[in-house]
């Protein structure tokens, strides 16, 4: 009986061993696969199909590219994930992806490797040009940057218009950024990032990289610097990808009229040299269902009166106004996420913990902007000065904004000792804690003067009277202080030097506290020196003694 079972499973084995030689390899499978999807004699419905595809395009996102068959298979995925369309040259290593407005010419190696991707659009009488960007993201196997890059490309023709307009869109394009190259490049002179960021008209540039768009960098905060990791400031340059800023796009809209040539020239008659701005002609300029748009990199709490601001220059408006919320109630939930609001905001110090509550104007309304939609190169340093403005006036009013913060946080606060003679802790000893921390706990209020100035208000440690910080923020370089306290001795230079240096509330506070407390240390200790003097106590009177 052993024997019988033995055999059968000798033969069950034989015939598994003879199957493996069947089985197909993993790429022959999806190859199958993708021919029977083909085959009209299968009729498949457009869901089937469709979520066919999307399986095949999670296989091939998961196969690692090492031949020019995984290459090819891959950039076929992506292709018909953007619905674009994708040929085979006549050499079998050279391919395109095309659409009716332009095309990549991609040249394959043996081995699998990129040689070299051109790029041509449709209109212009050149000859394609290789791009380095596309070259270096498919050497890297970065399938999603190619993806990002191709969906940039595309977006610039997404008008809803014949082919002979939508040429002119891209002609407009370039040449606005030819434009903003050149007023760049009226503050070249200027070689500190920081600086640069701030002061130039279109901040740090970064040019167009293949399908990523132009990029401008206009504003960047000191806490944009910190590392948290290695717990250091990290320094500003041209290549770190940190601070706010825009991207220069074209969308789909009514009718305006478009520059489709540069209009941005230099004056250098006098020592300054300054811009000029030819005006729209119709031998510059077309009228295309389109408008430029600066892209924020992410959404901006932006107070009404700067949108109003922005309005009035660019002639076009500027997102959904219809539903406003108080500005600094706006910043703190976009901040947050959404998990906090403006009372009771705690932020631990290393040796002190502040409790923040936000008072909004009611002049001061605010909604969340996406875009700015703009039609001329001269609004953008316009534009951009209205959203420096704002984004220092969040970033300063955000440095009140910590999540995950309670009492007695003592991940960011300096450990007391601890005393091995101690009692084990009970509920009683948390709550006398917790306390005792509220007790340390410095109350502050945030009021929103304008959207250029903000003030603090707290009670003074050493007098029984209320002190006031007011913050102007209408110089973004030089942000200024003014202590109001009863005595109306304190100089603000101290605590200017410090804001500037940090942009911080808490930072700026902490410091000023701890100044009070020094000065009023001193005030003590002289007093107790006159009084312990050669000429102090009963022995230094007339007649004493």
């Amino acid at each position: 009986m052993d024997k019988t079972k033995e055999w059968e499973l000798e033969m069950l084995m034989e015939k598994l061993r003879a199957k493996t030689g069947q089985f197909k390899s993993f790429y022959d499978s999806a190859k199958a696969l993708r021919m029977a999807l083909l085959e009209k004699r299968y009729p498949v419905d457009s869901v089937e199909r469709s979520q066919l595809h999307k399986c095949l395009d999670t296989l091939q996102h998961n196969i690692k590219v090492t031949t020019v068959q995984a290459m090819v298979e891959r950039l076929e995925s992506v292709s018909r994930q953007l619905g674009l369309k994708f040929v085979a040259g006549p050499s079998g290593l050279d391919f395109f992806i095309s659409t009716d407005m332009f095309y990549l010419e991609l040249v394959l190696e043996p081995s699998g490797g990129v040689k070299d991707v051109k790029v041509h659009h449709e209109g212009k009488v050149e000859q394609p040009q290789s791009c380095e960007e596309l070259v270096a993201c498919l050497s890297r196997r970065d399938f999603s940057d190619f993806t990002a890059q191709l969906e940039g490309l595309a977006s610039i023709y997404q008008l809803n218009a014949e082919k002979k307009v939508k040429c002119k869109a891209y002609a407009a394009l370039t040449s606005l950024e030819t434009d903003l190259q050149t007023l760049a490049s009226l503050q070249s002179y200027i070689k500190e990032p920081y600086n640069l960021v701030h002061k130039s008209p279109v901040g740090i540039l970064h040019k167009r990289r293949g399908g990523h768009c132009m990029k401008l960098v206009y504003f960047v905060s000191q806490y944009d610097l910190l590392d948290p990791v290695n717990k250091v400031t990290r320094p500003l340059t041209e290549s770190l990808e940190v601070g706010h800023s825009v991207t220069v796009c074209m969308e789909g809209s009514s009718a305006h009229k478009l520059q489709t040539s540069t209009l941005v020239s230099i004056n250098r008659s006098t020592k300054i040299c300054t811009p000029v701005y030819a005006p729209l002609t119709s031998q510059n300029s077309a009228s295309l269902p389109a408008c430029f748009v600066l892209k924020l990199h992410q959404p901006m709490p932006v107070c009404l009166a700067l949108v109003h601001r922005i309005q009035s220059v660019t002639e076009i408006e500027c997102g959904d106004l219809s539903n406003p919320s108080p500005l600094l109630s706006l910043i703190t939930q976009h901040v947050s996420q959404g998990k906090l609001d403006t009372r009771g905001l705690l932020v631990n110090l290393p040796d002190q913990q502040h409790c923040y509550f936000m008072t909004d104007s009611p002049q001061l309304d605010a909604v969340l902007i996406h875009n700015i939609p703009f039609s001329l190169p001269q609004h953008v340093p316009q534009i951009l000065s209205l959203l420096r403005q704002q984004a220092l006036f969040n970033s300063v009013v955000s440095s009140c904004i910590r999540l995950n913060t309670r009492h007695g946080d003592k991940t960011a606060m300096l450990e007391e000792p601890a005393l091995s003679w101690q009692l084990p802790r009970g509920p009683l000893d948390h709550l006398l804690e917790e306390s005792r921390d509220l007790d340390k706990t410095v109350m502050l209020e945030v009021s929103a003067l304008s959207w250029q100035r903000l003030s603090v208000s707290l009670e003074h440690p050493l007098e029984e009277s209320m002190a006031t910080v007011e913050l102007d923020l209408s110089d973004i370089t030089q942000p200024t202080c003014k202590i109001y306290t009863a005595a109306g001795d304190t100089s603000p230079d101290y605590a200017t030097k410090v804001f500037q240096r940090c942009l911080s509330i808490p930072v700026t506070m902490r410091a000023l506290i701890k100044c009070w407390q020094r000065e009023g240390s001193g005030m003590k200790e002289a007093s107790e020196s006159s009084n312990n003097g050669p000429m102090g106590g009963l022995g230094g009177l007339p007649g004493g003694g």
